[in-house]
């Protein structure tokens, strides 16, 4: 439900013998800020594309890396290249393009809008039982998001789709080639950090709480932002299980009101897989759960029941 259209204050007149009203903006538009960010992250997007590009020609660098596709023969240069480019595309679009948008909208000039801290809810810290328990609902769901993946393999896609997936997967496999501790830095800043700061703050911050403002039921605003989420990674063999992965961050951000804990969920779910490859050393081949492991209906049954008693949990103590 959107806030009425406006909020009366009254003030004194000049020789106080009566009061005068003023009429205050209430909070924007949902469609306005919606909008104005995906004009902000195109816009960004745009500025990411340049700046690479000549980043690449100043640096004498492999022009074939602005595609995005890093064969698994790649030098560790060009991986820290690639991952240069990446990490700043991805600041542009979503850290700066998304705060951007936040600021311009709850700058917290005029009452009733917030400001940006509070409309974020990232003013406070979370508790160290409250993040562990965030850490917690996404460790037990990773049964039920492997099976989403296999039912997910079941859906008829495009060839092209396939060709995409599979040039996606090509580039993380060789970033995930780590011949020592500061390519391990190097993917986690880029791999778990900054999506779970940039994408928090889209897809989270701007896009959950505007449709939770617009959609009566906060459970509907939950799936459609968590669809959202996962649309525009533009993975649509993973579509499924992103999707789950965005729903249970959104009611972490939802339950607990604080930024701060989808973002160490976030953060945590990202990493495993880098910390995971680091620790197997093998440079030939990439720990892939989605594609190696075959989880039983029963077991992702089990994985549901853990989800919703971790949720019981946490409402409890919140």
């Amino acid at each position: 439900m959107e806030e009425n259209p406006n909020t009366p204050d009254m003030l004194q007149s000049p020789d106080g013998s009566d009061s005068v009203q003023r009429w205050q903006p209430a909070e924007p538009k949902v469609l306005v800020v919606l909008l104005a960010l995906f004009a902000s992250c195109i816009f960004f997007a745009g500025i990411a594309t340049i700046l690479c590009q000549l980043i690449v020609q100043w640096g004498g660098w492999n022009e074939g890396l602005l595609s995005g596709l890093l064969g698994a023969d790649a030098t560790e240069p060009e991986r820290w290249q690639m991952r240069f480019l990446l990490g700043l595309q991805h600041f542009s679009v979503f850290c700066v393009g998304g705060f951007l948008t936040v600021w311009l909208f709850y700058r917290g000039i005029t009452k009733p809008v917030p400001g940006w801290a509070d409309y974020l809810r990232s003013r406070e810290l979370p508790s160290w039982s409250m993040a562990g328990l965030g850490i917690l609902l996404l460790l037990v769901s990773v049964p039920l998001v492997l099976y989403s993946f296999q039912l997910n393999k079941m859906l008829p896609l495009p060839d092209e789709f396939h060709a995409m997936e599979a040039q996606a997967n090509e580039t993380i496999k060789s970033l995930l080639r780590m011949d020592h501790f500061g390519e391990f830095l190097g993917n986690m800043a880029l791999i778990a950090l900054l999506p779970a700061i940039g994408e928090e703050i889209v897809f989270r911050g701007v896009v959950q709480q505007q449709l939770m403002r617009r959609i009566a039921n906060p459970w509907w605003a939950l799936i459609v932002s968590a669809a959202v989420f996962s649309f525009f990674h533009f993975q649509f063999e993973g579509f499924l299980p992103r999707m789950l992965l965005g729903f249970l961050l959104g009611w972490l951000y939802w339950q607990t009101r604080n930024f701060w804990i989808p973002v160490i969920a976030h953060f945590f779910n990202n990493g495993i897989q880098v910390m995971g490859q680091y620790a197997v050393g093998d440079n030939n081949s990439v720990v892939d759960l989605e594609q190696d492991m075959q989880v039983p209906w029963f077991v992702a049954l089990l994985s549901l029941f853990m989800i919703v008693a971790t949720m019981r949990l946490m409402r409890k103590l919140d």
